[in-house]
């Protein structure tokens, strides 16, 4: 498997051409090693370059991060479920200041 990744990068004259580098990783490898880091981790490797941003995001990423009874707090928060909204965005509304329940909690 590396062999051959790394004939990619090796001209006809067997000279190397170019390195590797971590734009060159796939999106869905970046993804799956970033869903075991912290969210403000994910968010400082997003700005690295696009396969980083976005890998940060993909749902499955933040899918962990949000509590299990999510939709409850989102729905108490917001007053419905958005269906267009990625849990990303999802997470960054969870952490902002909210009140519910007339301001009571």
């Amino acid at each position: 498997m590396g062999a051959s990744f790394s004939a990619l990068f090796i001209d006809q004259d067997g000279v190397s051409s170019s390195s590797p580098c971590l734009g060159d990783l796939p999106e869905s490898c970046v993804a799956s090693i970033i869903q075991h880091l912290d969210p403000p981790e994910i968010c400082k490797l997003a700005k690295l370059n696009r396969a980083f941003s976005a890998a940060s995001w993909a749902d499955f990423v933040w899918e962990s991060k949000l509590p299990p009874n999510y939709h409850i707090l989102v729905h108490k928060i917001l007053g419905f479920v958005p269906q267009n909204l990625g849990k990303r965005d999802i997470y960054t509304r969870l952490c902002r200041p909210n009140t519910f329940d007339g301001g009571t909690k």
